[in-house]
């Protein structure tokens, strides 16, 4: 499914915006609820946890991205999570620039049409999977 170039893009650029992971999270929340404000609703105010979260667990991800196996059961599990907290698949997209936007602000000139590539596909692997878990889970 990804290439070892793929991989190796997304990792790398990963590491680079990881060492600023306060920042990326606080931009990324910013820019989801500037897309949809209509999710921040379903977001507590204390959004420390929530971005601690997310930056292990997007950390989790890439680390797994050569264990196609690994990777899917961590997506599953996000997947049914996700469905508990309301999230339904017109939200992925969302989440998805919200993200790509994130990393090429952070990345600035280590951003490249081979990195924004290598992450749209990664960022597509997770969102359908999680999407088709999250049909077969349980809703609020």
């Amino acid at each position: 499914m990804l290439t070892a170039e793929e991989i190796g893009h997304v990792r790398s650029s990963f590491d680079m915006v990881f060492a600023n992971a306060s920042d990326m999270t606080t931009t990324f929340y910013n820019r989801v609820f500037e897309l949809a404000p209509e999710c921040r609703p379903m977001f507590r105010d204390d959004m420390d946890v929530l971005k601690r979260d997310f930056i292990a667990t997007l950390a989790v991800l890439v680390g797994s991205l050569d264990q196609m196996t690994g990777l899917m059961s961590s997506t599953d599990i996000l997947g049914r999570n996700h469905a508990r907290y309301g999230v339904k698949p017109e939200h992925y997209p969302v989440v998805g620039e919200a993200l790509l936007w994130t990393l090429a602000s952070g990345l600035g000139p280590q951003w490249s049409d081979e990195v924004e590539q290598a992450w749209r596909k990664v960022y597509g692997i997770i969102a359908q999977r999680m999407i088709a878990i999250s049909a077969r889970a349980p809703r609020p």
